[in-house]
C-alpha cells in the first residue's frame, strides 16, 4: 500500500507540474496576444478642405487626439466636393469640410450620419495691392463687389473645383445678379493656395478663406478688399460616415467629441494669434 501511495503521489505531482506549465504558457500567450493587439497602430482617414491643411491647423490640433488615443489620423486634403466623394466611396472615415448644403445632402442621401459644427471664420475678397478699384469695392457688400468686378471686366481667379470656397463663390454670383462669364474670369481648378498664387501673379481678385490668405500673405501681392460681411461667414463642420466598421466608428465619434471639448475649443480660439496677431478661426461659444 505504501508503494502504491508513493506512485500515486509521484503521478499527481507530474500532472500538477504539467498543468501549471500549460497554464503559464497559455497566460503568456494571451499576454503576448494582448500586447500585440495593443501595439497595433489604429489609423483613420480624415478627408478635409485644403484650407485646414494649408494653414497647418490640422497638423497642430490633431497631435493631442493622436497621443491620447494611440490613433494615427491620415489627412487627405481636397476641395469639399472631392472630400464628400471620398466619404461616399468609403475612402475616408470622417469629413471636416465647409459647404453646409452639400453636407446636409450627403446625410440625406444616406452616406453620412451626423453633421457637427465645430468653428467658423470668414471668406474675404482679395485683390492686387494698391489696386485703384479696391477702395470702391470696400464700400460694397460682397455680392456687389463681385458684380463690380464683372461689370468692369477685372481679372478674377476662381478655384473652379466644387470646393466649399467655390460653392460659396457661386452663391455670391447668384445673389449679385451678375454672371461669371466675363472675359477676365478664370478657373484655376486647383486648391486655395495655388489659386491665390495665380491671382497674385495675374494681379487679379479672388475669394478665399481668411486663414489661407493670412498664412500666405507675405508671399502674395494681394490685399483684403472685402471682409466683415455676414454673407461671407464660413462654417466648418465634421461629418460622420455611415456603415463603417464599429471600431472605426467609435474612433471617429471620439474625434468629433475631441474637437468639441473645452481644451480643443480653447486651442481653436487661440490658433494663429501668436503668428498673425488674430485668430484664424472662431468658436460658437
Amino acid at each position: 500500500m505504501k508503494i502504491k501511495r508513493k506512485v500515486l503521489s509521484l503521478f499527481t505531482a507530474v500532472m500538477l507540474t504539467m498543468t501549471m506549465v500549460g497554464c503559464s504558457s497559455t497566460e503568456e500567450d494571451k499576454s503576448d496576444d494582448a500586447q500585440a493587439s495593443e501595439s497595433q497602430v489604429k489609423e483613420i482617414t480624415l478627408a478635409t478642405t485644403t484650407s485646414l491643411n494649408d494653414t497647418g491647423f490640422l497638423e497642430d490640433t490633431l497631435k493631442g487626439f493622436e497621443e491620447e488615443n494611440g490613433v494615427k489620423v491620415n489627412v487627405v486634403a481636397k476641395g469639399t466636393g472631392e472630400a464628400l466623394e471620398l466619404g461616399k466611396s468609403k475612402d475616408a472615415d470622417i469629413l471636416f469640410v465647409h459647404a453646409k448644403q452639400k453636407e446636409e445632402d450627403f446625410i440625406k442621401e444616406g452616406y453620412g450620419i451626423e453633421r457637427s459644427e465645430i468653428m467658423y471664420n470668414y471668406f474675404v475678397v482679395v485683390g492686387p495691392k494698391d489696386g485703384e478699384k479696391n477702395q470702391e469695392m470696400s464700400n460694397l457688400s460682397a455680392p456687389e463687389a463681385l458684380k463690380y468686378i464683372a461689370d468692369n471686366n477685372l481679372v478674377f481667379v476662381s478655384r473652379g473645383d466644387e470646393s466649399g470656397t467655390h460653392t460659396k463663390e457661386k452663391s455670391l454670383w447668384e445673389t449679385s445678379g451678375a454672371k461669371n462669364d466675363f472675359e477676365n474670369y478664370n478657373e484655376a481648378g486647383k486648391g486655395m493656395a495655388d489659386t491665390l498664387q495665380m491671382a497674385s501673379e495675374m494681379k487679379g481678385y479672388a475669394l478665399t478663406d481668411i486663414g489661407t490668405y493670412l498664412s500666405m500673405k507675405d508671399k502674395l501681392d494681394l490685399e483684403i478688399v472685402k471682409d466683415k460681411d455676414d454673407s461671407l461667414k464660413n462654417v466648418y463642420s465634421m461629418v460622420t460616415i455611415s456603415e463603417l466598421d464599429k471600431e472605426i466608428e467609435e474612433i471617429t465619434n471620439k474625434l468629433v467629441k475631441y474637437y468639441k471639448s473645452e481644451d480643443a475649443q480653447k486651442q481653436i480660439k487661440e490658433y494663429g494669434v501668436s503668428k498673425y496677431g488674430k485668430p484664424l478661426f472662431f468658436t460658437f461659444e
